[in-house]
């Protein structure tokens, strides 16, 4: 869990009266925000976080207003979801960070360089199939490349 009750209300106070009990907002806000969350930042991150970061606490406070907000403005539910996404995609696109307890910066996977294989253009030699099967075989196009580093 990334935030608790109280962190939420501190920060707004309105969502009190979300729901009769701290447990059901738990249960029925801040559960569904931090799957949210994780599921925004999956593409770029090992989710979910091993700790309870503060930049992803606030995106997480914000998730849960947003989603207490969708059923009473709309409109304005729309523009705060608008922000968030915003921010989230500048971390993802590496203009802002994502920070610990310790200040130590949590990079986005997706912007690093994406490995390279001189061979990732040619099939696989080696499968699930039999030996025997014809697709198991050194691609012909590799071995003519081979071939041609060697002339």
């Amino acid at each position: 869990m990334y935030i608790t009750y109280a962190d939420l209300v501190l920060r707004y106070d309105v969502l009190k009266t979300w729901a009769d009990s701290p447990a059901e907002v738990s249960s029925g806000l801040i559960y569904y925000a931090e799957m949210e969350l994780n599921s925004l930042l999956a593409s770029h991150f090992s989710v979910p976080f091993s700790g309870a970061h503060p930049t992803v606490k606030d995106l997480c406070m914000d998730l849960c207003y947003y989603k207490a907000l969708i059923t009473k403005d709309p409109e304005k539910a729309g523009q705060v979801r608008d922000a968030i996404i915003g921010r989230i995609d500048k971390i993802k696109n590496g203009d802002e960070y994502i920070y610990t307890e310790s200040g130590t910066v949590i990079e986005p996977d997706g912007t690093k360089e994406k490995i390279w294989s001189p061979y990732q253009d040619y099939h696989a030699v080696f499968s699930m199939l039999d030996y025997s099967e014809a697709v198991s075989h050194v691609d012909s196009g590799l071995l003519e490349e081979l071939r041609d580093e060697r002339e």
